[in-house]
């Protein structure tokens, strides 16, 4: 008979037993491919993030506001190439469902720092002439059908304008597109002096400050000096790379690093106990037939192969299934993510470590009942039934 046939034939002699254990383990690898897709939007934001711009923030808390004038303070500074400044708006459209990413910018200076933010010129100085003018992303255009020109009414659970109303009127004026993170196609940028000027409260100040170095410049000294300009004053500050930035700001809720690595831990602590104890009854239960096969001219090497395969389609069933599931997941969920972190998704090298721990379980918990099948001495398993 075919291995192959009789692995399958095999692996479904206990039913229910087999599908239990298949769920356990699909289970698992859901779990752990679902948080390796948030995982990869957090190192995928930082390793496409500029190495020579610094990130300063209040240094209680990032929702403490900061002076205006810092800008030209800092840009003094040596080492520093230009400054820009912007406030978190968050906002909406509509309703509360359809929460968008919107920020106000320095709009003399914003996108000069940002370039990976590709806007034409003559929609660049439009925006830049329009005070109630924003910038929206290509995938915001499309989805919502706006056209340069349009009246677009968006709204803030945050701040509330001079009229007492947190609805705020905007005119969309620029379409911006990036290269390589279609996700980041989603935000909305308006105008900070708008903005300062047309919100009841904490006029003259902002969220952080972008600040690019020059090339010559080391990091570290520039960041030291950035904070020591402004360590005795109401305002001090906190100064990271941009790196470190997103990086605090996507995982401010939880550590997600920590959190696959101790995913991973329990998805080779919960396999190797569950499919071991499957792999082990299986072969105490087919003693005797192991026995009559190895007299019929088996090698223990082909059925310890057996085992082997038997415990590759059981977790490679339950893998793929949870893989796919987390899949599905990502991809229905991902655009209301990408609001606050862009690229959420599986890497392709993410499925060759499922390959990976699969084939290695498989043979982990082949371990037992090979040396069971080794050991097993035909005379006296059948000799014992006769």
């Amino acid at each position: 008979m075919n291995m192959l046939i009789l692995v399958w034939r095999n692996s479904f002699r206990k039913k229910v037993r087999f599908w239990l254990t298949c769920i356990s383990v699909m289970v698992a690898f859901f779990l752990f491919t679902t948080l390796s897709g948030v995982n990869h939007a957090l190192t995928a934001n930082v390793s496409n993030s500029n190495q020579y711009r610094l990130m300063t923030s209040h240094k209680i808390s990032l929702t403490q506001s900061l002076p205006i004038n810092y800008k030209q303070k800092i840009a003094a500074l040596p080492g520093v190439k230009q400054v820009s400044y912007a406030s978190w708006f968050g906002g909406f459209y509509q309703n509360e469902k359809n929460q968008l990413p919107v920020t106000a910018v320095d709009h003399e200076t914003y996108f000069d720092l940002f370039d990976e933010y590709y806007i034409s010129p003559e929609q660049l100085t439009q925006w830049k002439n329009t005070r109630t003018g924003i910038v929206i992303g290509q995938s915001l255009a499309d989805k919502y059908g706006w056209e340069i020109g349009d009246k677009v009414p968006l709204s803030s659970s945050i701040w509330m304008n001079k009229s007492a109303s947190f609805n705020w009127s905007f005119t969309v004026s620029a379409i911006y597109q990036t290269k390589g993170q279609s996700g980041a196609n989603n935000k909305v940028f308006f105008q900070h002096a708008y903005f300062d000027k047309g919100r009841a409260y904490a006029g003259n100040s902002m969220s952080w400050l972008s600040t690019e170095i020059t090339g010559k410049a080391n990091v570290e000294d520039v960041i030291v000096a950035i904070d020591k300009l402004f360590i005795h004053t109401n305002s001090p500050t906190r100064t990271t790379t941009e790196q470190v930035f997103i990086k605090e700001r996507a995982q401010q809720f939880v550590d997600m690093a920590m959190v696959i690595n101790l995913v991973v831990i329990a998805v080779f602590f919960t396999l190797l106990l569950i499919v071991c104890n499957t792999m082990i009854q299986t072969i105490r239960e087919r003693n005797n037939e192991s026995a009559m096969m190895k007299a019929l001219g088996f090698s223990s090497l082909s059925l310890i192969q057996g085992i082997y395969l038997e415990s590759l389609l059981l977790l490679g069933l339950g893998a793929l299934a949870g893989s796919l599931l987390a899949y599905l997941l990502i991809t229905a969920v991902g655009q209301n993510f990408n609001d606050f972190l862009p690229g959420i998704s599986i890497a392709p090298s993410h499925y060759l470590t499922v390959f990976a721990l699969v084939n290695i379980a498989a043979a982990f918990c082949s371990a037992v009942p090979a040396l069971a099948i080794k050991r097993l001495v035909i005379s006296e398993t059948l000799g014992g039934q006769a």
